[in-house]
């Protein structure tokens, strides 16, 4: 989304720790300068300023590695395949005690904090799949291509996500009173945001990319289909509603999509690859988990 935090450029030292919220801002204020829009050549970060960024990233990337339960990593596609479902239903299971929350008992304000906060998570998503597509070809750039097309609303300029979702997002901002999420923001919402971003930026990531996008479009339809019961439930305006009911069908076949035409054909085809494609799943998974729980100690403490 165009909603991430407006920060102005500024310098990076590595003492801003990843796992605060002033590093990741910081971050995420320098992929927003990466991704600059041809009218502000001026904003997009000078060589110098890389060797800094470069030095809180590889910090954040090995503490976030160094954190998940690696086990045995699978060693061929079809043991892949195996893993894969096998992760996807475990993440259901955990994470469905704070959706079920947000569908059955949240009031609007906290529904609504999380609503604001998935624009951090889901940030300038349309460039990450853009991104996601290079050096593919055949069939796999074309499976990333279709991705990127819904996106952009099949051509029409008010039905692409970005534009959808901004529709929507005064409305739920609305709810949330006095809370300042560039105050009340959980680090691991941040980073959930950031992680795609410099998976995007940083080429040596790719496959951790795809694996995380993978996971990403998968869970979707699920948790969104929750949020929506949550607004039917305070009858919040079917204008306000239309993104997520937009996704739910959108993203489940974008999952499908990814697994069957991008994932399982690389692991064919390049088996040492696995091993980060794992990685990528189960560091976005980690984070988000972290996220969820961040975002409900925000709603309980700070919201009714």
């Amino acid at each position: 989304m165009s909603t991430q935090l407006k920060l102005q450029p500024q310098a990076l030292d590595v003492e801003h720790d990843c796992n605060t919220l002033a590093g990741q801002m910081k971050l995420n204020a320098f992929y927003l300068r990466e991704l600059a829009p041809p009218s502000a050549p001026e904003t997009v970060p000078l060589a110098e300023d890389y060797a800094r960024i470069h030095a809180l990233e590889t910090q954040w990337s090995d503490y976030e590695a160094a954190r998940i339960e690696r086990g045995a990593f699978p060693t061929d596609a079809e043991q892949f395949e195996e893993w894969y479902v096998a992760l996807r239903h475990k993440h259901r299971q955990e994470v469905s005690p704070f959706f079920d929350f947000l569908a059955e008992e949240a009031s609007l304000p906290q529904l609504s904090l999380f609503v604001a906060l998935e624009a951090q998570v889901d940030g300038r998503f349309d460039d990450i799949i853009a991104l996601s597509q290079l050096g593919m070809d055949g069939d796999m750039k074309l499976a990333l291509a279709e991705n990127f097309w819904d996106e952009m609303g099949l051509g029409e300029l008010d039905e692409m996500h970005t534009r959808t979702f901004m529709r929507a997002a005064p409305y739920f901002k609305s709810q949330l009173g006095d809370l300042d999420l560039e105050v009340d923001m959980p680090v691991a919402a941040l980073k959930n945001g950031n992680l795609l971003l410099m998976y995007a930026l940083r080429r040596q990531h790719v496959a951790r990319l795809l694996g995380a996008l993978t996971l990403l479009e998968q869970t979707v339809p699920y948790r969104f289909t929750r949020m929506l019961k949550g607004m039917q439930r305070h009858n919040v305006p079917k204008e306000f509603r239309y993104y997520h009911e937009l996704h739910v069908p959108v993203d489940a076949n974008h999952g499908k999509q990814l697994v069957a035409r991008v994932l399982l054909p690389l692991a064919r085809k390049n088996p040492h690859i696995i091993r980060d494609l794992c990685e990528g799943c189960l560091i976005r998974y980690q984070i988000e988990k972290e996220y969820y729980a961040g975002a409900r100690e925000v709603m309980d403490r700070r919201l009714h």
